[in-house]
C-alpha cells in the first residue's frame, strides 16, 4: 500500500474518531497543539526533507478536523539562524486554513538557551509574537517565551509582570491554560534540574503563580517525548514532537476538546512513511 492510500485511510480513521468523540451537546470547541517541529533536526542541518513530509502530514490532519485555533509551542527550527530552515516552517505553516488562527511561542532552538536583547530582535524578524494571551468562549489561553525564565535579563522580568497582569484579567472565574516550550516538570514537582524542565527554583515561583490565579492545566514540548503530571490541582501535559522523536512516543500532535465542564486531551500519531 502506497503512502498516499495509508495517509486517506488514517485521515479517514480520525474522521470518523474525531466526529464521535465530537457528539457530546457540552462540548464547546478544540483546539490543536503543535510542538517541535524543529526544521532540520533529522538530517543535522543539512536539509529539511522529513520534518517537511512530517509536518505536513500533520497540517492535513488539522485542516481535516478544523480546530478552533492550532498553538505551537516552540523549536520551529533546529538552528535559529537558517534562513532555509526558518522559510520551510513558515511556508509551510502559511498552508494551515486561513480560517484557523495560529499561535506561536518559542524554543530554546528559536531563540537560543539564554535568549538577550539581540537573540530576540532576530527571532522578531521573522516571527511575530513571544508570547500571547486571548480568550474563546470563557477560556483564557496564555503562552509564555520559557526560554526567558532564570535567564536573569530585564526581558524576564518584563515577561513575569506581564504574565501576573494576564492571570488577573477579569473575570478571575475564567478557567485558565497556560502554554510554554519547557514543561515545568515531566514527572514530579519536585524532580532534578535537568535540560528537559524548568529549574526548581523558577518552577516552584511560577507553579504557586498558576495556583493562586486558577490554572489548570499547562501544554508544553521541548521533551520530545509525551509526560503527564500533577502538582496541587494542575496538570502538567507534554507533548512530543511532531518532528524527531527522544524516548517512546512517535511523531504527532494533541487535540484538545473544551466541554462546557471539563477538558479531555488526545496525542494523535502521524502516519510513519
Amino acid at each position: 500500500m502506497n503512502s498516499t492510500k495509508k495517509l486517506l485511510i488514517s485521515l479517514s480513521i480520525l474522521c470518523i474518531s474525531f466526529q464521535v468523540w465530537g457528539k457530546s451537546p457540552r462540548e464547546l470547541f478544540t483546539f490543536v497543539q503543535l510542538t517541535d517541529i524543529q526544521m532540520g533536526m533529522f538530517s543535522k542541518n543539512i536539509n529539511n526533507d522529513e520534518e517537511i513530509r512530517l509536518y505536513s502530514s500533520a497540517i492535513n490532519y488539522v485542516n481535516n478536523i478544523k480546530p478552533k485555533f492550532v498553538i505551537i509551542t516552540g523549536d520551529f527550527v533546529n538552528n535559529r539562524t537558517d534562513t532555509n530552515q526558518i522559510k520551510a516552517f513558515k511556508q509551510l505553516t502559511l498552508l494551515i486554513s486561513k480560517n484557523i488562527p495560529v499561535y506561536l511561542i518559542p524554543g530554546n532552538h528559536d531563540v537560543g538557551q539564554i535568549p538577550d536583547k539581540e537573540k530576540m530582535d532576530f527571532y522578531f524578524k521573522y516571527y511575530p509574537t513571544d508570547k500571547f494571551d486571548f480568550r474563546c468562549k470563557g477560556v483564557q489561553f496564555i503562552g509564555i517565551n520559557s526560554c526567558l525564565i532564570n535567564s536573569g535579563t530585564d526581558l524576564e522580568v518584563k515577561q513575569l509582570n506581564w504574565l501576573k497582569e494576564s492571570l488577573m484579567k477579569k473575570p478571575a472565574s475564567a478557567r485558565k491554560i497556560v502554554f510554554t516550550h519547557h514543561p515545568f516538570f515531566t514527572a514530579d514537582i519536585n524532580e532534578k534540574d535537568s535540560y528537559s524542565n524548568i529549574p526548581q527554583k523558577k518552577r516552584l515561583e511560577y507553579m504557586q503563580l498558576f495556583k493562586t490565579n486558577g490554572v489548570k492545566l499547562i501544554f508544553a514540548g521541548h521533551y520530545h517525548n509525551n509526560a503527564q503530571a500533577q502538582y496541587d490541582g494542575i496538570e502538567m501535559i507534554t507533548t512530543s514532537a511532531v518532528g524527531k522523536q527522544l524516548g517512546k512516543a512517535k511523531s504527532g500532535f494533541r487535540v484538545v476538546t473544551v466541554f462546557k465542564d471539563s477538558i479531555s486531551h488526545k496525542y494523535i500519531e502521524l502516519p510513519t512513511d
